[in-house]
C-alpha cells in the first residue's frame, strides 16, 4: 500500500517541481524586463581577470573584485582574460543584462629575435673564452655590442644613457655579467610592452649630444641589426686567426630550438 502511494504520487511531486521551477524562472523573467523598461539597472566597467566553468572574475577600478554568472555559453566564448569590459548588471538580481568588450588586450608580438641576441652573445663569449690567440678586438667589438644594447635599453626606459661609454674596456667576465643585465632588462620591457606601443617616440641625445627623435619599433631593429653586424666581424677575426667557426645566424638559432 505504501509502495502504490508512493508511486501515485510520485508524478505529481515532480509535475510540482517542475510547476515551482517554471514560475521561479518567469518571475525572474518579469524582473529582468521591468528592469529594462524601467532602466533599473547599473553598469560597470572592469577588467576581466579569470573564468572558471559559467563563472568570470573582474575587477572594477576601485579594487574590487567582482564574481559575475554568465549564463550564455556564446558570450562566455568570446570573453578573454585583461579584455576591458563593460557590464550592465539588474540593480534587483544582479543578473548581467548585457555584456560589451570595450576592447581586447594589445599584446605585442613576441620578439624572438631578442631571445637569438642573447644567445649570440653568449656563443661569442664562450668561443673567445676558448681562444688560443690574442681576443683583443673581437673583444673590443663583443663590449661595445653590449654597451650599445645597455644605451638602447637605457633610453627606451626613459634613462639617462650619456655616462654609458659604447667602447668599453669590458673583460669577458664583465661582458657575461653585462648580458646577463641587458637580457633581464630587455624581457622586461618587452613582457610590458603593447602593440600600439611599437610606434611610440623615445626622445634622447647621442653619444655626441645631438637630439633625436626614434619610435620603439625602428630601435629595437636597429638593436638587432646593429649586433649581427658586429657579430659578423667577430666572426671574421676568428676565421682568419684560424679559431672555430662560430655560426651566430638568427637561422641557426631557430634550427637550434627545433633540436631542443
Amino acid at each position: 500500500m505504501l509502495i502504490n502511494q508512493y508511486t501515485n504520487d510520485g508524478p505529481v511531486a515532480l509535475g510540482f517541481l517542475y510547476f515551482l521551477t517554471g514560475i521561479i524562472m518567469l518571475d525572474l523573467f518579469i524582473i529582468l524586463i521591468v528592469d529594462l523598461v524601467n532602466k533599473n539597472h547599473h553598469v560597470i566597467q572592469a577588467r576581466l581577470i579569470s573564468k572558471h566553468g559559467h563563472v568570470i572574475y573582474v575587477l572594477r577600478s576601485n579594487g574590487k573584485v567582482n564574481k559575475i554568472k554568465i549564463a550564455v555559453p556564446e558570450i562566455l566564448v568570446q570573453l578573454v582574460p585583461e579584455q576591458q569590459v563593460e557590464i550592465t548588471l539588474s540593480s534587483l538580481t544582479h543578473i548581467p543584462l548585457h555584456i560589451v568588450s570595450i576592447n581586447k588586450p594589445q599584446v605585442a608580438p613576441k620578439l624572438r629575435s631578442f631571445d637569438h641576441i642573447d644567445w649570440a652573445n653568449h656563443l661569442i663569449n664562450k668561443a673567445l673564452q676558448v681562444c688560443n690567440g690574442s681576443v683583443e678586438k673581437p673583444l673590443r667589438l663583443l663590449a661595445h655590442i653590449l654597451a650599445a644594447e645597455k644605451v638602447w635599453l637605457a633610453r627606451i626606459n626613459g634613462e639617462d644613457a650619456a655616462a654609458i661609454s659604447i667602447w668599453p674596456e669590458y673583460t669577458l667576465e664583465q661582458c657575461e655579467h653585462v648580458r646577463e643585465h641587458n637580457k633581464i632588462g630587455y624581457q622586461t620591457f618587452l613582457s610590458q610592452l603593447k602593440e600600439a606601443d611599437f610606434t611610440k617616440i623615445i626622445s634622447y641625445q647621442n653619444s655626441k649630444g645631438i637630439a633625436f627623435n626614434t619610435t620603439i619599433s625602428d630601435i629595437l631593429t636597429h638593436v638587432s641589426l646593429h649586433g649581427s653586424y658586429h657579430r659578423g666581424q667577430i666572426a671574421a677575426l676568428l676565421r682568419q686567426a684560424g679559431e672555430a667557426m662560430v655560426n651566430t645566424d638568427y637561422i641557426a638559432y631557430v634550427r637550434q630550438l627545433e633540436i631542443e
